[in-house]
């Protein structure tokens, strides 16, 4: 049996302060009770928090990663709401975007897709083993080179980078903040690019560009949506994505800025020529960055395209075709 203080020595002798010294006792204890933890209220809704909103205030964001999941989710049909935060690090795997759910539940990237297969039931995948192999390739492809150009554009453009992507992305935080994130941020993306190469060269990364363009169009060909598909994969939320986010950069035409820099800022974008993506530059129904309400205002991806509440956002690939009806317009 273990000793204790009161086997050993007895009971110990109650103290009783004197009435005076009444208020030493901690009859009244906890001494004071804080409200409870503020708990910001769920969502109603399934919202997306991404960066946004698009280069003229709509609901496209100007980041190709955000794009492939609205993509995705309005492909799939899906109800949700969009958070233009553009703070990556209030998600918990410090990226954007991410997925807060009206259960609590948070999902990230992958993630996000596999909540879709496992809530709703959906999968926009390929039905063909074959097929969706080669679109895995096709896939690579894009996050490879054409990804790298789009980067390249962005970041290390002087004209895109200091008039557009800077602004886009830190243009809510104060200054110098600002300019030393970016300037962290476009180390990051210099150190992306070189992983798989020794030195930068412009021309290489556009030339790979090009050749990606061009098989991307090829294997389109005359179908609405790729490896003849009857509706919109995964595999076309991300091409289009990338297109998208290519020809969508705004047009800079106001400034002090010699031919060259306009020349290398525009670059990326004047690759985007086949017929089955956008119409020759030529052609009245070609994509202007600048005005889409122009009489050049026209950007067609795909056939079936989805429409936001807003009547701005044109959600889907709708090859460019002239219809009877008249143009309709990506905003």
């Amino acid at each position: 049996m273990t000793d204790t203080p009161s086997s050993r020595f007895g009971e110990l002798p109650t103290l009783q302060l004197p009435s005076c010294l009444e208020f030493l006792k901690l009859k009244n204890f906890p001494l004071k009770v804080f409200s409870a933890v503020y708990e910001p209220p769920r969502p109603t809704k399934d919202t997306l928090f991404i960066y946004g909103p698009g280069y003229r205030n709509n609901q496209a964001s100007f980041d190709v990663d955000c794009l492939v999941i609205q993509m995705y989710l309005k492909f799939c049909g899906i109800d949700f709401d969009v958070n233009n935060i553009n703070e990556p690090a209030a998600s918990p795997s410090e990226k954007l975007p991410f997925l807060a759910t009206v259960s609590g539940a948070i999902y990230n990237d992958q993630e996000i897709i596999n909540w879709v297969k496992e809530t709703r039931n959906l999968e926009k995948q390929l039905a063909n083993e074959k097929d969706r192999e080669k679109a895995k390739a096709f896939v690579t492809l894009v996050e490879t080179k054409l990804k790298a150009a789009l980067l390249f554009s962005m970041w290390l453009e002087p004209l895109n980078a200091n008039q557009t992507t800077y602004k886009s992305y830190y243009g809510h935080t104060p200054t110098p903040i600002n300019m030393i994130v970016a300037y962290a941020k476009q180390k990051e993306i210099v150190q992306k690019l070189l992983s798989n190469r020794d030195i930068l060269v412009r021309e290489e990364i556009y030339q790979d560009a090009a050749q990606t363009l061009e098989a991307l169009s090829v294997k389109l060909g005359d179908e609405n949506y790729f490896f003849g598909a009857s509706e919109p994969t995964y595999t076309d939320a991300i091409i289009f994505s990338y297109i998208h986010s290519i020809l969508s950069m705004p047009k800079i035409v106001d400034g002090d800025f010699s031919d060259e820099e306009r020349k290398q800022a525009a670059i990326l974008s004047k690759l985007v020529r086949h017929n089955n993506f956008v119409l020759d530059s030529d052609d009245k129904y070609c994509y202007h960055p600048q005005d889409s309400r122009t009489e050049n205002g026209l950007f067609y991806i795909y056939q079936n395209r989805l429409q936001a509440a807003d009547n701005q956002f044109v959600m889907g690939f709708v090859k460019v075709q002239q219809k009877a009806k008249g143009p309709s317009f990506l905003c």
